[in-house]
């Protein structure tokens, strides 16, 4: 927090909590759903992916029109908006039945997309010189976010069941809409964020810049592809209760800071930025394939998921940030617009690609995010070469 006024400080917190509840009732049925949805009337592999990621679809398609919105009508009415939208989508989960009320429920939940309005009042907030390091402030939320969800969302479901998990998602955003009216002020003189069509065109004609998006596109797909198939295959292969996954996923996140920290030291540190992104998505790569290798053994995965953790929180602190860096001052609006739309629809396509995948055989959908890796490793070595 050095570097930051009070005004600044104040923001960072409340915008960095405000995003953290949403994104932990997100990410709290990752570890769980798939065991979930497979029990529910209707199911089949297709569906148990798409009700995982649909929410990726409709946030992709919605997160830069409501940013762009939030510039006339007010960041905090399109964000109080937003969260009233996600509360609905993840009651009509909870309540739902059947895994086609589920598929909509996310489906809705996805709709309330605030992740550009919610940068866009950092840079309301912030100075120009601090405002990369309030967005990484809140970035670091986020992964903390995560890795609380995957620990504690085992256990939730094992007290309370995931339709208990979704009346807690509810419940989190509840609190977060409170955060927001009662800590945040809309700022009386907003940063506009919104960018010509010609800008938001540029980030597709920049190659450096659609290699990162083609990357968090892979990343977000290996990310929903996984917990699409690995809580299923605990369960049923290796007879590992999933209220019990915690025991595993606790010692492996907190091993894979013991990597993921020095990793971020030295990336910035050597400032070899394509060739630490690379190595980052060859190491998904190894960890996706020795999964499928060796996939009755627990000790393996284990291990595996410790390297994918440890890869995937560097991703993605790592690469928001060099986009900043490379896109400079005037696209950089466009550019985080469309990195962020990539995401949002690689954790969709991800998880129809599982749904797909794993009828035939749980371990396809390990191969095939491997593939997907190696094709974003051979983009970036092509863009990269002199």
């Amino acid at each position: 927090m050095s570097g930051f006024n009070p005004t600044e400080k104040k923001a960072a917190f409340s915008i960095a909590i405000l995003i953290a509840l949403r994104m932990y009732g997100l990410f709290l049925i990752m570890p769980v759903f798939s065991v979930y949805a497979k029990t529910l009337p209707y199911s089949t592999p297709l569906l148990i992916g798409l009700a995982l990621g649909i929410y990726g679809l409709t946030q992709a398609i919605l997160q830069i029109p409501l940013g762009l919105a939030s510039d006339f009508f007010g960041r905090k009415k399109i964000l109080t908006i937003g969260l009233l939208i996600f509360i609905a989508g993840s009651i009509i989960a909870a309540l739902s039945t059947n895994i086609y009320g589920v598929i909509m429920g996310r489906a809705i939940q996805g709709m309330g997309a605030i992740a550009s309005t919610g940068m866009a009042l950092i840079a309301d907030v912030s100075r120009p010189e601090q405002r990369t390091k309030m967005m990484a402030f809140v970035g670091m939320s986020i992964g903390l976010a995560f890795m609380l969800a995957f620990i504690t969302g085992p256990i939730f479901s094992g007290w309370f069941g995931v339709a208990g998990l979704f009346w807690i998602t509810a419940i989190l955003a509840l609190l977060a809409l409170i955060q927001l009216h009662i800590f945040v002020k809309e700022p009386s003189k907003k940063v506009k964020k919104a960018f010509s069509f010609a800008e938001f065109m540029h980030t597709f004609k920049d190659m450096s810049l659609m290699s990162l998006n083609i990357s968090v596109f892979v990343l977000h797909a290996v990310m929903t592809a996984v917990f699409v198939v690995l809580p299923l295959h605990l369960v049923e292969q290796l007879g590992f209760p999933a209220p019990q996954h915690w025991k595993m996923y606790l010692p492996v996140l907190l091993i894979s800071v013991v990597f993921f920290i020095p990793m971020i030291i030295m990336h910035e540190k050597l400032k070899k930025y394509f060739l630490f992104i690379s190595v980052a998505l060859i190491g998904l790569a190894i960890s996706q394939v020795m999964m499928a290798l060796f996939n009755s053994s627990l000790m393996v995965i284990s291990a595996m998921l410790v390297l994918y953790f440890a890869f995937f929180n560097f991703l993605e602190a790592a690469m928001p940030a060099m986009l900043s860096r490379m896109a400079g001052e005037k696209y950089r609006g466009a550019a985080m617009g469309a990195y962020s739309t990539a995401q949002f629809m690689g954790a969709f396509a991800g998880s129809l690609v599982a749904g797909i995948l794993m009828q035939e055989s749980y371990m396809n959908v390990f191969y095939g995010t491997t593939i997907m890796v190696i094709f974003s490793v051979l983009i970036i070595a092509l863009v990269t070469k002199k």
